[in-house]
């Protein structure tokens, strides 16, 4: 037993060695991540909805829902596109929406805008807002990457139809298919940034105007 104590001696001793700055680092690290977490949650603690007029209140509501209803057609439609186009690509030399980009970004896209909901119906919950922005913020240039790579796809389909084999017009489809994904998706840009505007002319400045609203 001795013998067993006297060998694990120094490789614990080594291991505590180790792990002593890792452990530093660490700390040093979770305080840092704590003292951001806090100062976070105090803006936005400080901010909130109320502030947006009436008339921009209503068009911001119906933009979250529309928005929302947009983003489900254009999951769909990318999921569809790709189906079909696996189902009809021995008549071509490749796949529509082969890449993804119109499935895992709509898809992406479907989940940030449902946070609208509860930033339009839990005025309550400050935190939900800041979700919201942070969502939309991040999709909406991916969701205008969606709409210009769908719109690249519409000439690209029409030169595969010329060389369709079986004298199938299916080539049209898929373009018509990319450019109902490309006005889906430009769509959606256009009704987010609207609410990303919303958001910086009356949420990031921290005004709170404390009225009733009916949500």
């Amino acid at each position: 037993m001795s013998r067993c104590s006297a060998v694990c001696k120094p490789i614990r001793h080594c291991f505590c060695c180790i792990l002593v700055p890792i452990k530093s680092v660490w700390k040093r690290f979770n305080n840092r991540f704590t003292a951001f977490s806090l100062a976070v949650d105090r803006i936005v603690q400080e901010r909130n909805l109320l502030s947006v007029p009436e008339g921009i209140w209503t068009f911001f509501c119906y933009s979250v829902y529309i928005n929302f209803i947009f983003a489900l057609l254009a999951f769909v439609g990318g999921v569809l596109c790709f189906t079909l186009g696996l189902y009809y690509s021995t008549f071509y030399t490749r796949i529509n929406c082969e890449n993804g980009i119109n499935i895992w970004i709509p898809l992406n896209n479907l989940i940030a805008t449902w946070t609208g909901f509860f930033a339009v119906k839990a005025l309550h919950i400050r935190w939900s807002a800041f979700v919201h922005l942070v969502f939309t913020a991040t999709m909406t240039p991916l969701m205008l990457v969606a709409a210009i790579f769908a719109t690249t796809q519409v000439p690209v389909w029409f030169e595969e139809q010329r060389m369709s084999r079986g004298n199938k017009d299916y080539g049209y489809w898929n373009a018509s298919g990319d450019s109902m994904l490309a006005i889906c998706s430009y769509i959606i840009v256009l009704l987010s940034v609207f609410e990303l505007y919303v958001y910086y002319k009356y949420w990031l400045p921290g005004g709170q105007i404390m009225r009733a609203r009916d949500v």
